[in-house]
């Protein structure tokens, strides 16, 4: 006698999902991106105890937790399975390797999700770093001014003002395999309260080295904003008045583009690994598959 059997399915709604997916990637780039919001306080709490912050390492904590979130108010609906004289351990079992494949189907969708995810940032970043200012075009030359010009020209320009030794920052990169330290230091105009903020600029490894402060004219690329989220904050902590949109002189184009290119390089290898861990779920999901076949057949001859 041959009885058809209806696999366990659930129908969840993968539009809904890749939106979600989407938007929770969207999110945690931007606050990570502009070092703000929930990833700011984590990141903050990563150096109070541990003394170094991982973004990657955050940004896929919060992917993880919150990509399965859908399916938790999602209710498992299951249809009976009808069948006469037939073997009760033979549909037990053909009713957990429909359960097994459904599981391991909303892993998969959870793993390739993510990997999409982790590249489409990749791709954000390297958008971002196509679109930073260029060091070709004519030379902008300004004074440090909290005022003046009201909205500066990104790209090459030669900043006068005087360069306060005493407030510089450094911030240390330990990557996996490149370690990279570069510090910053406030320029303000001659002669202003060098607690009012607008410009920063980049040193060389050896600048600075005795000076307390000094009256010069630097040259490089100017960029809104270019300050790393956390030197922002502890310059704002320790009580310095740093207006809202500053700009940062970079030396040269490689160092104005690393932090993208340490952006793009991580999500794009984290994308690659989640997408191995997918291809492997692929495979154990496409052995189920091939089980539960099995199981019909002898269901079904039974």
């Amino acid at each position: 006698m041959r009885v058809r059997l209806k696999s366990v399915r659930e129908n969840p709604s993968h539009v809904l999902l890749a939106l979600w997916i989407v938007l929770v990637v969207g999110f945690f780039t931007w606050q990570s991106g502009t070092y703000r919001g929930v990833v700011a306080l984590l990141a903050e709490w990563q150096f109070n105890e541990f003394g170094v912050y991982h973004p990657l390492l955050t940004f896929l904590i919060f992917i993880l937790l919150l990509a399965p979130l859908p399916f938790l108010f999602t209710r498992r609906r299951r249809k009976a399975v009808r069948a006469t004289n037939l073997n009760a351990e033979a549909v037990a079992a053909q009713n957990h390797l429909a359960r097994a494949i459904h599981d391991s189907t909303i892993f998969l969708n959870i793993l390739l999700l993510t990997a999409a995810g982790c590249l489409i940032a990749a791709v954000i970043a390297l958008i971002m770093m196509v679109m930073l200012p260029s060091a070709q075009g004519p030379m902008q030359r300004i004074t440090a001014s909290t005022t003046i010009p009201m909205v500066p020209t990104q790209g090459l320009t030669e900043l006068h003002g005087t360069i306060v030794y005493t407030r510089t920052s450094a911030f240390d990169e330990d990557l996996w395999l490149a370690r990279r330290n570069v510090r910053f230091a406030p320029m303000t105009d001659p002669g202003a309260d060098p607690s009012d903020i607008r410009y920063f600029i980049e040193l060389s490894p050896t600048d600075g080295s005795a000076q307390a402060a000094a009256v010069s004219a630097r040259q490089g690329i100017l960029v809104a904003d270019g300050l790393p989220g956390e030197l922002y904050r502890l310059y704002r902590y320790a009580g310095y008045h740093v207006v809202p949109t500053h700009y940062v002189l970079f030396r040269s184009a490689a160092t104005m583009r690393w932090p993208y290119i340490v952006w793009i390089a991580e999500f794009g290898v984290a994308g690659l690994l989640i997408g191995i861990a997918a291809l492997a779920q692929w495979f154990r999901r496409r052995r189920l598959i091939r089980r539960e076949r099995t199981a019909t057949v002898e269901v079904a001859e039974a």
